[in-house]
């Protein structure tokens, strides 16, 4: 079911109920679990829980804003937005980005949003209110078990209204899963369009563990894997799942920053180390580290945390990083970030591996499943113009 209401939307729903509850905004991320922002959560919504929320807040370096639907007096519904312009460095969620990377990856869809919403250029779309989660993967609004339709526009209605009292040139949603369909049908109804901006990957975990996930690869898959496993046995490469320590934080920093700058991203070791201990001091024994270490230093890394919500306990890749010198031709990436990960999940019970975007193929291939996800984009008028005409 759709996480942004039980109900079917309708647009236009949340204008005429508006008289029926009212959106507050919470002034930072310390006063969410006093608002009721942490009862609103479902198992997959880890990137938006309070605690989470207060290392974006601290990394984000822009504004973020936390919006509230409250019916009764009682909190039914939550939407975070950050504020996007061309100082953000989170290019994978950031409108314009998104765009330029669709277009040049050849998107269907993408030439149509440059035209119809990009007026010819993506950089017109900043600055942008980017709603949801700047996360990678299931941009969503949060939505508890008495939340309506009309709850969720009202929602998406103020973050409109927020964005073009800022002077935003557009309202973003990066990474809506088309498993959504209530909040596809919101915003389609409001005017949004939309591109493809990713494949998002998570791996059910099966009930015999490591085991039953290698019987059920293909045998040459299977004997893939075995000699990549041998490889790095042969090589002296140890792989551990350990939690995330402050005493960690340096040298997984140097390898973040690594990996960030490959993909031309910027990044420094220091910056990067500095938000590592952060999160292990917020977030405590709900974040892992998948180490790898050879002759007893660390060559590679990937970061797990654990969700806990409503009944289920879920594990989200977030975080990599690797010594490229060291690594050389080791077939890290996969054990590091996967594997050993899968293992230790299963014997701690848990459900469900999130592997996030990017590699899709490579996931399928190791028993995944994929959904796709679309980045919707909605221009806001200038000053003057008819928000009618503009956006329907």
């Amino acid at each position: 079911m759709s996480r942004s209401g039980a109900l079917g939307a309708q647009p236009g729903a949340g204008s005429h109920l508006r008289g029926q509850g009212d959106v507050r905004q919470v002034a930072d991320a310390a006063a969410l679990p006093g608002a009721g922002w942490d009862d609103l959560l479902g198992p997959e919504d880890f990137f938006q829980t309070s605690r989470w929320l207060a290392v974006q807040e601290r990394n984000s370096g822009t504004t973020m804003d936390f919006l509230v639907r409250h019916r009764e007096e009682r909190p039914v519904a939550a939407l975070v937005t950050a504020w996007a312009d061309d100082s953000v460095p989170w290019l994978l969620a950031r409108p314009d980005a998104m765009l330029s990377r669709a277009l040049e990856e050849g998107t269907p869809e993408a030439e149509d949003r440059l035209t119809d919403v990009a007026q010819g250029d993506p950089a017109s779309l900043l600055p942008s209110l980017v709603c949801g989660g700047r996360h990678l993967g299931r941009t969503r609004t949060l939505a508890g078990p008495e939340a309506l339709p009309s709850d969720v526009e009202a929602l998406v209605e103020r973050a409109e209204q927020l964005a073009a009292d800022r002077g935003a040139a557009s309202v973003c949603f990066p990474h809506v899963d088309v498993r959504d369909t209530d909040l596809v049908a919101l915003l389609r109804g409001r005017g949004y369009r939309s591109h493809l901006s990713a494949h998002y990957a998570w791996l059910p975990i099966p009930p015999g563990g490591w085991e039953q996930f290698l019987a059920e690869m293909s045998k040459h898959r299977r004997r893939r894997v075995r000699l990549e496993r041998r490889a790095l046995a042969e090589a002296g490469v140890e792989v551990h799942l350990e939690p995330l320590t402050k005493a960690l934080a340096p040298r997984l920093g140097e390898l973040d920053c690594n990996l960030l700058r490959k993909y031309g991203n910027p990044a420094s070791p220091e910056h990067s180390a500095g938000l590592l201990s952060w999160i292990a001091e917020v977030m405590g024994d709900d974040a892992m580290v998948s180490v790898a270490r050879k002759d007893g230093s660390i060559i590679g890394f990937g970061m797990v945390l654990r969700s806990r919500a409503r009944g289920k306990e879920e594990w989200f890749g977030h975080r990599a990083g690797f010594d490229y010198a060291a690594q050389g031709k080791l077939p890290l990436y996969y054990d590091v970030l996967y594997y050993r990960v899968l293992e230790a999940a299963a014997r701690e019970g848990v459900s469900v591996l999130h592997a996030g975007i990017g590699s899709v193929e490579a996931k399928l291939a190791r028993g995944c499943l994929a959904s796709e996800e679309h980045s919707f984009l909605l221009r806001l008028p200038r000053a003057g113009t008819d928000r009618e005409t503009t956006t329907r």
